[in-house]
């Protein structure tokens, strides 16, 4: 049984939260919601001592469903993010009282599922326009020098959401150089 639990682990992508937000692959609001499941002075913390900078798939495996759709401004398609990631790195929830794994997280969408997944794969596609119209928006800020007002008068933004675009990007890109991408999930 021990050594069908290591391969198991073995073959588990144990991606970084930040790396997952950092490729796209979950939203900003979805990290932000899970670093409040690190509450060091709670000693009932799902993941206590564990903070959002070094926070992982194994990690968030320790936590209940119900814990996790509790975390302040959680919504289901932020869920659907996470519990998407879960399943499809092979990670399970536990039962708070068993510690078992609890069934694949999507499975408590029920038959809203297919929404929420739409809504999720749409809002990965619009994380991703937005990345390459804020690395347009850097290249001409860095390579060009034009100015944050010259660069929205050319997107049909303000200056200051120029601004706020090329500063987003350049902390995705870092970090995108400070975490690699997850491996894709291994298939079994």
């Amino acid at each position: 049984m021990l050594q069908k639990d290591t391969e198991t682990l073995r073959s588990q992508a144990d991606a970084s939260i930040l790396a997952l937000e950092a490729w796209l692959v979950i939203s900003s609001r979805a990290r932000n919601c899970l670093a409040h499941l690190n509450r060091p002075t709670d000693p009932a913390s799902t993941v206590a001592s564990v903070s959002i900078d070094e926070m992982r798939l194994s990690d968030l495996s320790r936590c209940t469903r119900a814990s996790v759709l509790r975390a302040p401004n959680l919504g289901r398609v932020s869920y659907c993010e996470i519990a998407a990631v879960m399943d499809r790195y092979g990670w399970r929830f536990h039962d708070q009282w068993t510690g078992k794994p609890e069934p694949p997280a999507l499975e408590l969408l029920g038959s809203s599922l297919p929404r929420y997944l739409q809504m999720v794969t749409r809002a990965a596609e619009v994380r991703a326009e937005r990345f390459a119209v804020g690395q347009k928006m850097r290249g001409l800020h860095e390579q060009e020098g034009l100015s944050g007002a010259e660069i929205g008068r050319l997107f049909g933004v303000s200056g200051a959401a120029a601004h706020a675009s090329i500063q987003k990007n350049r902390r995705v890109a870092e970090l995108r150089r400070l975490y690699p991408q997850p491996p894709p999930p291994a298939i079994s």
